[in-house]
């Protein structure tokens, strides 16, 4: 703007008048830490990477978006099923150790939106694969991501108690230390019943600690989902199965066509080689190039001299017909061969320009006469010719390498085929065998017990889209559950929500008739601090805290005198009183519901504005959950 005029003319200057706003930051954005099936990134697989895996957060906003970047569901680790004497099944027992992906499927199920996945490794074979120190570099991966507003680990309840305290006490700090978020805490054996001599809820308290309790929140017991585990035919056959109290190999009772036929696509898939043409090797010379040529050559004649084990020609998915319909006359692998043959014919000098003085192949291209009708006269023009006078192994070697590139994603194209056409046996076995159908029909049904932390705040961010994020998120049902694993009664949710000794609540997860599978608790860990014993209350200052953060930042820097504190003031202000006139503060009045002090004398001395200090204070009269509801009757005496 200008501040003196010296041309004569018309001058406009626009005046502010209206103070900035604040914008009301996301509150329910979870970050899940454990272990997937795989992790690649935009092309870079974090599992893989050299010189170590990479564990990096990446957000998410769907589950299909989860299954594209980390896989899909683990194989359930344990299978024991028993058998009647007509093969039915009497009883079927199913576990699984990695959580991450179900926990996911749940935080969807129940109204997630965005989130981030930390992926620490692949799945685990047995719980005492799963590392504390995995997921505390996981959970440390997320201090430098600004966005999530909730921390979940539900991989802790397969480590000790000690050491899942450890990682839960870790993401009590960091939540104090960023003061942006929020954890959800499982127990180890939360789906366990409490008896006097194995009590999951008091091994947490005591291994927990405490310090920063007001950023946490705990629920017991599991629930059961309605979630299926990942069955298929090779999860099964790992299984133990007994029949009449003996074991038994239950493949013997199911359909022995079919599974022959399974047996010997496996035995085809099971036979793939890699291609010897490394098109990673330096070809500088010629006979590096004839090398890598005749590697080449032999590379095409293997595939083309298969012997499939499932060789039924009347099967259109057997290898058989799926490796004829790839090798048959113009066939991708009929151009590629025919591709073969004009590098060697052009390799010879009688046929080119080439500076070489013998082919780089005999002419053993035969493939028992298939390809013996090519022409291998020279083309009209020179552009397939890859030799010229001035022509180096190193010009040439690029054409042999894409033609080695180019068969070796044929080949892989080929197996992918026999792996669909395993895939559809499988499922014929399903269809037609009763036996593997009431197997796979029982497991199914028994649905996966998960710690709640996934449905939980899947509910807290639908509460917070619904009502806000000052609305309790309790009395809600879960969805996707058949119910709690321990039922919880009156009597018992009041050790879980009233700890006289350490004041550690934990919220009860209850079923109630008619309602369903309902989140029956809405404290902190904090329970006994008058000030934030609600997650409520605490999460609400968390986002006004962090709102206001981002907004005044715009400040820094500015004067700090009467009119940047106006500003500030009004700011603040009027994003309260949108908060008030939502319901998230109590009060008649506006100022019975908040107040916002700046200015010297009120919140400053001279000697802070003189070191460049600008306090503000900010007080808020939260609403807070009517946790008892308590409803007197009395006698009226008659009157008339």
């Amino acid at each position: 703007m200008a501040t003196s005029y010296k041309t004569p003319g018309v001058y406009i200057e626009e005046i502010s008048k209206f103070p900035p706003s604040v914008a009301q930051v996301e509150t329910a954005i979870p970050a899940f830490v454990g272990y997937t099936e795989q992790a690649v990134v935009d092309g870079e697989d974090y599992h893989d990477a050299t010189p170590e895996k990479i564990i990096r957060p990446v957000k998410i906003r769907s589950l299909p978006e989860f299954e594209f970047y980390f896989g899909g569901a683990p194989d359930p680790t344990n299978i024991e099923v028993e058998l009647k004497a007509d093969n039915s099944v009497k009883s079927a027992k199913v576990n699984s150790i990695n959580l991450l992906f179900d926990s996911v499927r749940m935080f969807y199920a129940n109204g997630g939106g965005e989130c981030f996945i930390v992926s620490v490794g692949g799945y685990n074979s047995k719980p005492g694969d799963v590392k504390k120190e995995d997921l505390l570099a996981g959970l440390a991966a997320l201090e430098k991501e600004d966005l999530p507003t909730l921390l979940v680990i539900p991989e802790t309840v397969h480590l000790s108690e000690a050491q899942a305290g450890e990682v839960h006490a870790a993401m009590l700090a960091q939540c104090n230390k960023l003061q942006d978020r929020f954890a959800v805490l499982d127990l180890v054996g939360g789906q366990k019943e409490i008896t006097p001599s194995d009590d999951p809820v008091a091994e947490f308290r005591n291994n927990v600690g405490m310090n920063y309790l007001k950023y946490g929140a705990a629920y017991y017991p599991w629930i059961k989902t309605t979630l299926p585990f990942k069955i298929d035919y090779d999860a099964i056959l790992a299984g133990t199965f007994k029949k009449e109290g003996s074991n038994i190999d239950v493949k013997t009772l199911f359909n022995s066509d079919v599974v022959g036929a399974i047996k010997n696509i496996d035995d085809d898939i099971s036979s793939q080689q890699p291609l010897t043409a490394d098109t990673s090797v330096t070809l500088d010379n010629k006979t590096s190039l004839e090398d890598f040529a005749a590697k080449l050559y032999a590379d095409f004649s293997a595939f083309y001299s298969l012997s499939p084990a499932d060789n039924d020609p009347d099967d259109s998915n057997s290898a058989f017909s799926i490796h004829e319909k790839f090798k048959k006359e113009d066939s991708n692998f009929h151009g590629l061969v025919k591709k073969l043959y004009e590098y060697n014919h052009f390799s010879e000098t009688a046929n080119s320009d080439s500076p070489w003085a013998s082919p780089l192949l005999d002419n053993t291209f035969d493939f028992a006469g298939d390809f013996s009708d090519y022409t291998l006269d020279p083309p009209s023009t020179d552009k397939n010719d890859i030799y010229t006078a001035s022509s180096t192994a190193a010009n040439a070697a690029p054409y042999f390498k894409a033609l080695a590139d180019k068969l070796a994603k044929l080949i892989d194209n080929f197996y992918t085929e026999l792996k669909a056409s395993r895939k559809s046996r499988t499922e014929l076995l399903r269809e037609v065998d009763p036996v593997y159908s009431g197997i796979v029909n029982a497991i199914s049904s028994k649905g996966v017990v998960l710690p709640p932390s996934g449905a939980v705040v899947g509910k807290y961010a639908s509460v917070d889209r619904e009502r806000g994020v000052w609305k309790s998120p309790a009395n809600v049902s879960i969805t996707a559950v058949k119910g709690p694993s321990v039922n919880v009664t009156h009597e018992e949710q009041e050790g879980l929500n009233v700890d006289a000794e350490a004041g550690k609540s934990v919220n009860a997860i209850r079923a109630f008739t008619g309602k369903g599978t309902l989140i029956w608790g809405a404290r902190t860990l904090a329970g006994n601090d008058n000030e934030w014993r609600y997650i409520a209350v605490r999460r609400f200052f968390n986002m006004v805290e962090e709102s206001v953060k981002k907004a005044t930042s715009q400040f820094v820097f500015e004067p700090n005198d009467a009119n940047t504190w106006v500003k500030v003031r009004a700011m603040i202000e009027n994003f309260l009183t949108l908060q008030w006139r939502a319901g998230a503060l109590t009060g008649a009045k506006q100022d019975q519901a908040f107040y916002v002090r700046v200015g010297l004398g009120q919140t400053m001395t001279a000697q802070d504005i003189l070191n460049g200090y600008m306090h503000v204070e900010i007080g808020m009269a939260v609403v807070r959950p009517a946790e008892f509801i308590v409803l007197k009757f009395s006698h009226k005496m008659q009157e008339s």
